[in-house]
């Protein structure tokens, strides 16, 4: 039998608050990787995910892991295809994400990414998943509202910052330059249209108490891994290839390497935690969770200086989001 535990609202809400505290955190790496290629990060990352889970899958299951994914293959093989596609593609829109925080830094990408991300992700894990009883269409919009609220205060904090740094000539290694502030909000246009996809493999490929005819848990994640490996071997692997650059991992030491392999822990670490909470509570109500990440983001970005020079009316419209934030999620999760 599956590992399958029933766990009690309350600890399922804390469990999708804390795996949305390890995503937000794991960006950090990037602060430490000098001139090491993202694409040898990007493999290193989910190499280590590959291990972590169908390492913990093989722990927890035994041989139900296997079992479980063949028995849904042969009853619905959508459930199985359709998990590894969205694996693939949510990998390709997390790496221009990527991108885009090494130019402008966490505390801008992580609201302008988090604003599109709250409605279509919702709406699709919403359309797919379902949505439990006690959650009503009112609520969910009223949540969003709260939301999307906060992003639109933390983008004007940020406006406001790169105003005062670019008059102070203060440098924190991010482009205030407007036309690649503006170019990087396009490229998260772009990543973000892949996004949703994670949301719809958890809604349709995980069985949950909307969604009874998915993968168990730990089967669901070893399918979901497996294409984001895939994804971004295809993806790195072919840069890497052009670039002639694969030589960048015998080069560089375990003090690089291990920042992929730290990452890969606390990305995978919180989807498996993130998706045992999702089993419980249902995909629209753990991915709203989700999104409180972007507060941890922000916050590392406030600890490394993004936010340097800034005036108080800068922080203070920030700090504001962040009540923003805390009051949508709790809309949004709140049993009644």
């Amino acid at each position: 039998m599956n590992f399958d535990p029933i766990i009690p609202t309350g600890v399922a809400i804390f469990m999708g608050l804390l795996a949305a505290s390890w995503w937000g955190s794991w960006f950090i790496a990037l602060k430490h990787m000098g001139d090491y290629p993202l694409e040898a990060f990007y493999l290193t990352l989910f190499g280590s995910s590959m291990v972590l889970v169908w390492g913990v899958g093989f722990i927890l299951d035994g041989d139900m892991l296997i079992k479980n994914i063949l028995d849904v293959w042969r009853t619905e093989p959508s459930r199985v295809s359709i998990t590894i596609i969205c694996g693939v593609l949510y990998v390709t829109g997390m790496q221009i994400s990527l991108r885009v925080v090494k130019l402008i830094g966490l505390s801008i990408t992580a609201p302008i990414q988090a604003s599109i991300n709250v409605v279509s992700g919702t709406i699709v894990t919403a359309l797919v998943g379902g949505i439990p009883a006690h959650l009503t269409i009112p609520r969910i919009v009223l949540a969003a509202v709260f939301l999307l609220a906060a992003i639109l205060l933390a983008m004007t904090a940020g406006r406001i910052r790169n105003r005062a740094q670019v008059e102070a000539r203060l440098d924190t290694g991010l482009s205030k330059d407007p036309k690649v502030l503006v170019r990087s909000f396009f490229l998260l246009l772009v990543g973000s249209a892949f996004v949703p996809a994670y949301s719809l493999a958890i809604s349709y490929g995980l069985k949950s108490i909307t969604q009874p005819n998915g993968m168990a848990v730990m089967p669901f994640m070893a399918i979901l891994c497996l294409g984001a490996f895939i994804g971004s071997l295809i993806i790195c692997g072919a840069t890497l290839t052009i670039r002639k650059q694969w030589h960048v991992f015998r080069d560089h030491g375990f003090k690089v390497h291990k920042l992929g392999i730290l990452s890969g822990v606390a990305h995978y670490g919180g989807n498996i935690i993130h998706t045992f909470a999702t089993r419980n509570l249902s995909a629209v109500v753990s991915w709203p969770l989700g999104l409180s990440g972007s507060l941890w983001t922000q916050i590392w970005g406030l600890i490394y200086g993004e936010f340097k020079g800034s005036p108080r009316i800068g922080y203070l419209l920030l700090i504001s989001g962040f009540v923003f934030y805390i009051s949508g999620v709790y809309l949004i999760s709140a049993p009644k």
